[in-house]
């Protein structure tokens, strides 16, 4: 009886067991029939992964191929580098470098991306044969589209504040100041054959045309400049006048006192003289000298701040006209070159020898901007953009071998629904 009531509880433990291996055995004829369905649909899962892929294979490997062309530009700062950040308030109307910060590369892509500029490269192409390229520009679908076919990129990239951890403003603000010192512009399309000329076109764009927007930018800072410099003089004229007036006041009376006293010895007369913060005693004669030389200097600054006055405006008029004159031509395809013999020829006629010095310096800093919108490289070689075959047919097999077995399964259960039901 107790043999009896010991063998009940192991009972459980060898019923359970009889149950596992019956799922185990049930799993594995589970399997057993997926594998028959796979061998039994092979030949369908086999055509319906492998073909898709040979033809999408086919299709990119005979398809056009495409190629890329990069310019590379030395847009480093040579009067920074020459002079430092120092004098870089002198040169805030220069236009002989590039000076690609991030502001004034963001302004660049800017300009080279609008519109307008566009619908002026596109009427280039055109105009040399080139439709298709054209076209392909004319229906991107905003700046990304664009950049596929032509894209900047400048070397070293610029750091992305966001990710600094830096908390000083002063340092921060250097940081945004940091140039680029290449600029590289990598031209995409196809046939092999038209790369080249289609490259030019670009080129010619960005290197003789889109200046001409910095040109009537430095034109509208100085006209700026020059305001304020004149506003500035005419502030400190009533200041200067008040302190001439005041001078010539004092040294009248001083003059009057050694009047007074030309019986007496010169060295008796003796007059206080605040000297940093202590009184001196000075003797007249020097109190007279001190006044007229306050007086002289005073006359001469009020002299040289109306001759400034004089240069500033004529340099003000100057650039007005030339402001005026560059953004009535940029509609057109105004380049660098013609607005350099412009330059040229307005220096003819004007008879200022200080403004024809000013021109002459513009011109050389026009000419430095040509000259450094020349690439590094004047033939660059092409590049084929590789196709990635291999890869793109091996991402269309897996996902027909996937559909493809799928699709075995769904008709093996359809087969086997049929057969119930009949």
């Amino acid at each position: 009886m107790e043999d009896m009531q010991n063998n009940i509880p192991n009972s459980q433990p060898i019923s359970r067991n009889v149950q596992e291996e019956a799922n185990i055995y049930e799993d594995e004829i589970n399997l057993i029939d997926y594998f028959l369905v796979l061998w039994k649909r092979k030949w369908l899962i086999f055509l319906a992964s492998v073909l898709p892929s040979l033809v999408v294979g086919l299709v990119i490997f005979l398809g056009p191929r495409i190629y890329t062309l990069t310019y590379t530009y030395d847009v480093k700062d040579q009067y920074r580098e020459q002079f430092g950040d120092q004098h870089r308030e002198q040169t805030a109307m220069d236009v002989s470098s590039w000076n690609l910060d991030e502001k004034t590369y963001n302004v660049l892509l800017s300009r080279f991306y609008s519109k307008e500029n566009l619908s002026r490269i596109i009427a280039k192409l055109q105009q040399e044969g080139f439709n298709e390229y054209a076209e392909s520009i004319s229906s991107a679908r905003g700046i990304k589209e664009v950049e596929k076919l032509v894209k900047f990129e400048v070397l070293p990239p610029y750091i992305d504040l966001a990710k600094v951890k830096e908390t000083d403003p002063t340092r921060l603000e250097k940081i945004r100041q940091l140039k680029a010192l290449l600029l590289n512009v990598t031209v995409t399309g196809s046939p092999k054959k038209d790369i080249s000329k289609i490259s030019s076109v670009i080129r010619d764009n960005l290197e003789n045309t889109i200046p001409v927007y910095l040109v009537a930018d430095q034109l509208n800072i100085a006209i700026k400049e020059f305001r304020a410099r004149m506003a500035g003089i005419e502030e400190d004229k009533f200041a200067l006048q008040l302190a001439l007036k005041k001078g010539n006041s004092i040294l009248a009376k001083l003059k009057n006192i050694e009047t007074e006293t030309l019986d007496k010895t010169g060295s008796d007369i003796m007059l206080q003289f605040d000297v940093g913060g202590k009184s001196e005693y000075l003797p007249i004669e020097y109190q007279i000298q001190t006044a007229e030389s306050r007086v002289i200097q005073l006359e001469e600054t009020v002299k040289d701040n109306e001759n400034k006055y004089k240069y500033y405006k004529n340099l003000l008029s100057l650039n007005k006209r030339l402001f005026a004159g560059t953004k009535d031509k940029m509609v057109a395809d105004y380049t660098m070159q013609q607005f350099r013999s412009y330059l040229i020829e307005l220096t003819k006629g004007i008879e200022q020898e200080e403004l024809k010095d000013y021109l002459s310096s513009y011109i050389k800093g026009v000419e430095s901007r040509i000259a450094m919108s020349t690439p590094v490289v004047e033939n660059p070689s092409i590049y084929a953009v590789s196709k990635g075959t291999v890869k793109k047919s091996g991402i269309v097999f897996a996902v027909a071998l996937m559909i493809s077995t799928f699709a075995a399964f769904l008709l093996e259960g359809f087969k086997k629904s049929q057969v119930k039901t009949s």
